[in-house]
């Protein structure tokens, strides 16, 4: 009986290794579609700003999504920014100090329109879809800015994941004339199967395509229909300011390159490559020129 005992133990390894070498990856997928809400800890009266808390619902589902209305502090105006922050951030962005380029742009004469994503800050949902949800939680902001704020002249600003959103969402929504991308992915599909792996920590193959497919399955997550230079491409009548940073590695420069390069003949674009800084860090590093360069370009392109 001891003998039979220890050799079944003895195989009881081999028939556990299978298991666990899917269920490591597929927990790390389920990880980065379903990470922690990031908390916001400071709102827009930290910075002297008056400011409205608004709720609106997500076009996908029905989501309730939270956000701030911050009018222009100057006079009433019918030009708009909205916001989209990136994955596992929130709407102040406060790693990079959002709330004080909000600031800027209400002083200049814009309202801006700040809010979280699903599960993200004070907004509904447990699923991040890096672009996949969102997608339709922008579009309700939008929404929200025509039907409630009565906003005429659309601009949007975001941020990593929120860059890419708004490019997909800004290109297919007839009301965005201004769409300003730091850092975005060029292709969702294309951007997880190479650089997925930064991500999770684990070894591109074999495990990338398993967390890739277990996001698709598992999370209803088609990352086919989340692809800006896709819709750049096919867009008319919108104006592009692109800005991304040389030592990016979490998104390479180069997703932004691809974009600028897809974007339709006769559209408006510009492109600023920042010489430092890690992801999303070109506005900390370079306030002043980052300010310039976006009142520039919404000047002269929101009309």
């Amino acid at each position: 009986m001891k003998k039979g005992k220890n050799k079944k133990s003895w195989w009881r390894p081999f028939l556990a290794a299978p298991i666990l070498f899917f269920l490591a990856p597929i927990s790390i997928g389920l990880y980065l579609t379903h990470p922690f809400p990031a908390r916001t800890t400071k709102n827009p009266k930290d910075y002297g700003l008056d400011f409205e808390e608004i709720e609106f619902f997500s076009r996908k589902d029905q989501l309730k999504l939270s956000g701030w209305w911050i009018a222009a502090s100057s006079k009433p105006s019918n030009k708009v920014v909205i916001t989209a922050h990136g994955y596992t951030n929130e709407r102040a962005m406060e790693g990079i100090e959002g709330l004080q380029l909000a600031k800027v742009l209400s002083e200049q004469g814009y309202n801006v329109l700040m809010f979280d994503f699903r599960n993200a800050g004070q907004s509904k949902g447990r699923t991040t879809g890096f672009g996949f949800f969102e997608k339709h939680d922008l579009f309700s902001a939008i929404d929200y800015a025509i039907q409630k704020k009565n906003q005429e002249k659309i601009a949007l600003l975001g941020w990593s994941m929120g860059a890419s959103t708004a490019l997909i969402a800004g290109c297919e929504h007839p009301n965005v004339s201004v769409i300003i991308a730091d850092s975005p992915f060029s292709d969702l599909e294309d951007f997880l199967k190479e650089n997925l792996s930064f991500w999770s920590k684990l070894p591109k193959r074999p495990f990338t395509p398993i967390i890739y497919h277990s996001m698709r399955k598992l999370h209803k997550i088609d990352p086919n229909e989340v692809s800006p230079i896709y819709s750049v491409s096919n867009s008319k009548g919108k104006s592009f300011l692109l800005i991304h940073s040389i030592g990016d590695e979490a998104i390479p420069f180069t997703e932004s390159e691809k974009i600028f390069r897809a974007i339709s003949p006769g559209s408006p674009k510009e492109f600023w490559l920042t010489e430092n800084g890690e992801h999303i860090n070109s506005y900390l590093l370079n306030k002043d020129e980052y300010q310039q360069r976006v009142l520039q370009f919404l000047d002269q392109y929101f009309q």
